[in-house]
């Protein structure tokens, strides 16, 4: 009888070790505009799964169909999915792959609110998340009016 319990105590931890919160990619972070949550475009990414084994992900250079236009007084609102990352940077410039014009470190939250010191205009946006897993970026195309 002990044995069976044992074998069960065993089956147990190992079935809560399987389902203890590993995910199978990273979460995702969504540009909030008005009420709408607007896709960031996910970076190329390695992401430990746990049990051994990590998938990589490559994807191509982003790009945009349309920009999201917000209002340049207002804070920039991000939404994160749970686990919340370790680690947050946001950061913008004119172009993609262009030269930083700023970029802040944040504190890890549901919702970030970002108030960056920029004239209105075209933007793209970066959001950087650390995990322990791995690390992702979103990047996101705005017009700030």
């Amino acid at each position: 009888m002990s044995k069976r319990k044992l074998l069960v105590a065993v089956l147990v931890t190992l079935f809560l070790s399987a389902c203890g919160g590993n995910l199978d990619s990273p979460p995702l972070v969504y540009l909030v505009a008005e009420s709408d949550l607007v896709d960031g475009f996910q970076s190329s990414y390695c992401w430990d799964g746990g049990l051994g084994g990590t998938l990589c992900v490559d994807t191509m250079e982003p790009y945009f169909n349309e920009s999201t236009s917000l209002s340049a007084s207002d804070p920039i609102r991000f939404q994160l999915d749970t686990p919340l990352p370790d680690e947050v940077t946001i950061s913008i410039s004119e172009e993609l792959f262009g030269k930083t014009i700023l970029s802040e470190s944040m504190t890890s939250s549901d919702f970030l609110d970002w108030s960056p010191t920029v004239a209105p205009g075209a933007y793209i946006i970066d959001v950087h998340t650390n995990w322990k897993q791995g690390d992702v970026t979103y990047w996101f195309s705005v017009v700030l009016e």
